[in-house]
């Protein structure tokens, strides 16, 4: 009995064993997975903590950042901007109230003149000039003031020492009105204000030289009023002497004004057109209390010879009076534009009153494509901007010119009182390289014919090549 019950307990433990080592397993599973549960807590708790602790970090970086970048951005919006447009070095304030620019123009100009059989007092000399040679600072004061200082080392068949070419403060606070005061080129024909940059040809017609000589013209001191929007402007300017006038006496005054308009306005459509007056009221004063005398004079349509090929010679004159008509259109790479002007001399003496007239027509085409911009600050247009500049996969624009240019200032000639000034025709023909928007090249033709009066002994003939070379900026 007593081995059966030993037996029977030991099968009983037997059985029993596993179902404990079972339990046991479960417990230390069940402590495990609580173990795992809460290393997974605690380190979900740690992400979390340290997302938190990064997100802060990251938003004091960002607001670092922002700041650094809001205190950088105001410093560098502070300092002036420096440009270099075209080549022009500019300097602008922060708020664009101030700015200051370089602008320069040198024109070097060489030529030939094959002459006829002249009278042996003209010699039309052939050689090389700088026609142009301007340095100056334009620029902007307190928002609404400009202001332009130029000097002119160039000159017509001469170099100079140099001139006040333009030296003028404007105020435009009451747009589109402005007031200019100082010495400048007052607005007078189309032509006139067509800049000497961008002529199409080397010189401006015949006619135009002598309406803006009267009392136009660079380097005219005066007063001017003038209103000017995209498709008009209107001026009227009280004129006086020149920076280059050597007299000291009373100066002459005279006013001039102008009035053009952009009458069509499409893409590849501009028609442009100008009237101008110009009435000298007091006519300048050689010495105390004698009057001045008036001339009109032209050369032969190319500066590198100063000569004088038509001239009236030096006439009594109380008042001068000139106006003219001008239009043009563009087309496209075709431009065209013309014009006419008379001229009127009121006598002090007891003599017929001289008068004389002289135009112009010219035409361009664009071998390249491109077309001339219309300027309306100046109501007139620039010269061709290449649209493929040399060295960057193009080589410029390229342009023709041609132009009839006539003008006459004989008057009852060979009578009492009469004036043999001289009619003179040019024919020009020329063709324009634009490399970029800097530098430019000109090669002119022109054939230059001068009549004086009923005598063929004083007539002048000659045929003319010039070549330019320009940088402007």
């Amino acid at each position: 009995m007593a081995l059966f019950h030993y037996v029977r307990v030991a099968a009983i433990c037997a059985c029993a064993w596993p179902y404990a080592a079972l339990a046991a397993d479960q417990d230390r599973v069940d402590a495990l997975e609580k173990q795992l549960h809460a290393a997974r807590r605690q380190l979900a708790e740690i992400k979390a903590a340290q997302h938190a602790d990064d997100g802060a970090a990251l938003k004091d970086l960002r607001r670092s950042s922002t700041a650094q970048y809001a205190h950088l951005k105001q410093r560098l919006d502070a300092q002036p901007r420096v440009g270099l447009d075209r080549g022009r070095l500019s300097v602008t304030s922060a708020d664009g109230a101030f700015s200051l620019a370089l602008r320069g123009t040198v024109q070097f100009d060489a030529a030939y003149f094959a002459q006829g059989r002249n009278p042996p007092n003209v010699d039309l000399n052939s050689g090389t000039n700088f026609r142009r040679a301007q340095f100056g600072l334009v620029g902007t004061l307190w928002r609404d003031w400009a202001y332009n200082f130029t000097y002119d080392f160039g000159g017509n068949g001469v170099e100079q020492r140099g001139y006040l070419y333009r030296a003028y403060i404007e105020y435009d606070g009451f747009k589109p009105v402005g007031i200019r005061a100082g010495a400048f080129s007052a607005y007078d024909s189309m032509e006139d204000a067509t800049g000497g940059a961008n002529l199409a040809l080397l010189e401006r017609p015949t006619a135009v030289t002598i309406a803006r000589s009267i009392a136009a013209g660079s380097g005219r001191s005066g007063l001017e009023i003038f209103a000017q929007g995209e498709r008009y402007l209107v001026s009227l300017a009280l004129t006086g002497g020149k920076t280059t006038d050597s007299a000291t006496f009373d100066e002459q005054q005279g006013l001039v004004g102008r009035v053009a308009w952009l009458a069509m306005d499409g893409e590849d459509l501009k028609w442009l057109v100008n009237a101008d007056a110009t009435h000298v009221l007091k006519v300048g004063d050689a010495a105390p209390g004698v009057p001045s005398m008036v001339q009109l004079s032209a050369g032969p349509e190319i500066a590198v010879d100063a000569s004088r090929t038509v001239d009236t010679g030096l006439l009594d004159a109380r008042h001068v009076t000139e106006f003219g008509m001008e239009t043009a259109l563009n087309l496209g790479r075709l431009f065209g534009q013309g014009g006419w002007f008379h001229y009127n001399i009121t006598r002090r003496i007891a003599a017929p009153n001289p008068d004389f007239s002289g135009w112009y027509a010219m035409a361009t085409w664009s071998l390249s494509g491109e077309s001339r911009p219309y300027d309306p600050e100046s109501a007139s247009f620039r010269g061709l901007s290449p649209a493929q500049p040399l060295g960057k996969d193009g080589f410029g624009a390229w342009e023709l010119a041609a132009r009839y240019s006539s003008v006459d200032l004989d008057f009852m000639p060979g009578q009492a009182g009469g004036v043999t000034g001289g009619k003179q025709t040019v024919w020009s023909a020329g063709l324009n390289w634009y490399p970029n928007q800097t530098i430019r090249f000109l090669l002119d033709y022109d054939k230059i014919r001068v009549s004086r009066g009923n005598s063929r002994a004083l007539d002048i003939s000659a045929d003319a090549i010039a070549l330019r070379s320009q940088i402007a900026f």
